[in-house]
């Protein structure tokens, strides 16, 4: 995966929160026909990028509920909750060891609300994207989609008891993609959450072709780039069936 997106309500805030809170660094901004994106990687410069995206068409958008999540491997898991706290965000469970992970593991959310999941790690400088979660509404059909069409490999399956369970699927490279379905609390909104996938290959269109052939809606057949920051290169759109958008990119080595 070379980069996940979020929406956020308040771009310039979220930067400020994304850096202050967690150490992130902004890399380039960008704009696209629809929404001005901002890039930022981790403190170690390790994982996949994370775009915050802020939207400019005028849709009406709710960004306080995505029930997918960011997962941070982190140095100094108390330290890391201050600091989210400090940029405004919310620590929901302060960090604690988990004997049956062998982790400490804490929870917070961002400023629109985004779960944070920060795992302490000894190989973490300070901290790294260790993880994408998007919220799936058929845990299964998600995982057999992105295993079987799209090339994933399926690490683990985990049942997080009176939370959701989750597959946790690895790329070519970058953070791991985890497929999240909620099995307690109040209903969640699957449907066209705004967050995206950026997923490069090798052949974009074979990649395209393999998700119309698994019945999802490529909107957007790849083709050359018109914007001026990035000529030269091959993007397509797509999107899965729960309307997560999939930007289709070449990859780096393959580029045109």
């Amino acid at each position: 995966m070379g980069a996940a997106g979020i929406g956020v309500e308040d771009l310039e805030a979220s930067v400020g929160f994304y850096r202050a809170g967690l150490g992130m660094q902004e890399v380039t901004r960008r704009s696209r026909e629809d929404r001005e994106e901002v890039v930022m990687r981790s403190a170690d410069g390790r994982g996949s990028e994370l775009v915050l995206m802020g939207f400019t068409d005028g849709v009406s958008r709710n960004y306080q509920q995505n029930p997918g999540k960011l997962v941070f491997y982190v140095n100094d898991p108390d330290q890391y909750a201050l600091d989210i706290l400090a940029a405004g965000g919310r620590v929901t469970v302060p960090p604690a060891f988990q004997a049956g992970l062998g982790v400490t593991v804490g929870f917070g959310r961002d400023l629109d609300n985004n779960l944070i999941e920060f795992v302490g790690s000894a190989d973490a400088l300070q901290s790294y994207f260790g993880a994408f979660g998007i919220g799936v509404s058929d845990l299964q059909a998600a995982r057999d989609f992105y295993v079987d069409d799209l090339g994933f490999r399926e690490l683990i399956y985990l049942p997080i008891p009176f939370q959701y369970n989750e597959y946790i699927l690895q790329g070519q490279g970058g953070s791991a993609l985890v497929l999240m379905n909620w099995t307690h609390g109040a209903p969640r909104n699957y449907t066209d959450n705004p967050v995206k996938l950026e997923l490069r290959s090798m052949s974009p269109e074979g990649f395209a072709q393999a998700l119309s052939d698994a019945g999802e809606r490529v909107t957007e057949t790849p083709a050359a780039a018109t914007e001026s920051d990035r000529e030269g290169e091959t993007v397509g759109y797509a999107k899965d069936a729960d309307g997560t958008l999939i930007e289709i990119l070449r990859a780096p080595w393959q580029k045109k």
